[in-house]
């Protein structure tokens, strides 16, 4: 879904709300929204049962440091689910732009810190909050499951690089329907897609099974085996998508994205922006427990 307004194009996808370069996902304006909510609903209160505007401001200020507290604590409840990978390279702890959190670990911590700190809110308020927050997040979650679309691999071929040359046949997407697939959208200019290349390198020889399709966007030959061979990076499949057709047909916005498909070729997860090997491990792991 797209629309422009004032020059500014707003997308919804599955996994986001797209304002121009800007990405919002569902699951931060979910909690967002929810907290606002809440925020409304104390007022209310307030305004109900006579409360000072001191009490008012404590209750609604500590909405907003139990957001930070949960938003830390969902991010290392899923480092410490994932505690063999983030310590094996530590730094990784700190880039949550692999959108490493755990959203149900979040709101324990967040709601437990809300439901000790405000003491001077009564019991039954604290339950009417909580089970307001909680069915939010549950229709926001529904809201986000109903966007996704059954998808499989687009009836697309593209060419190949065989031992560093294009290859003379088109490879079609549908060949790779009998294993577990990953398709990486990718471009040599790209930072991030440079940054997660190794993290990508090192699952494909891990992981044997899964086919790793290394599609990448806009550039020519030359550029794309100059890059492969300057960083070393050997991969089984190669592809070369010079108009951008996949991320059309599958409304994939920006760089890296990389696609998730279980054996049957249906699209089960995407992922924009840089991964990490906890991440990855966490989407291998669905397409490979897929039927």
């Amino acid at each position: 879904i797209a629309a422009t307004a004032k020059g500014t194009t707003m997308m919804i996808s599955s996994d986001a709300l797209h304002l121009g370069p800007l990405m919002l996902p569902w699951t931060l304006i979910i909690v967002a929204t929810g907290l606002m909510l809440l925020s409304a609903v104390l007022s209310g209160l307030a305004r109900k049962y006579s409360w000072s505007k001191q009490q008012l401001g404590q209750s609604q200020d500590l909405l907003w440091s139990s957001f930070l507290l949960g938003m830390l604590g969902a991010r290392l409840v899923f480092v410490l689910l994932n505690a063999e990978l983030y310590f094996a390279a530590p730094i990784d702890i700190l880039k949550i732009q692999d959108k490493g959190f755990h959203l149900w670990g979040g709101v324990l911590i967040g709601a437990l810190w809300y439901l000790i700190r405000n003491r001077q809110l009564q019991i039954r308020f604290k339950a009417i909050l909580l089970i307001i927050f909680i069915l939010w997040i549950r229709l926001g979650l529904a809201f986000k499951s109903s966007l996704k679309t059954e998808v499989a691999f687009p009836d697309l071929a593209f060419a190949g690089l065989e031992q560093g040359h294009l290859g003379t046949d088109k490879i079609s997407l549908s060949q790779f329907i009998g294993q577990p697939t990953v398709i990486n959208l990718w471009a040599s200019w790209c930072p991030p897609c440079h940054r997660e290349m190794p993290v990508l390198a090192k699952a494909a020889k891990q992981h044997p099974q899964v086919n790793f399709v290394m599609l990448n966007q806009g550039e020519e030959v030359a550029t794309v085996n100059a890059y492969l061979r300057k960083h070393q990076f050997q991969f089984k499949h190669v592809l070369l998508d010079p108009y951008g057709e996949l991320p059309q047909q599958l409304n994939s916005f920006g760089l890296p994205t990389t696609l998730f498909f279980n054996a049957q070729g249906q699209l089960v997860e995407r992922h924009m922006g840089e991964l990490s090997p906890a991440m990855l491990q966490q989407y291998l792991n669905r397409i490979s427990d897929q039927p």
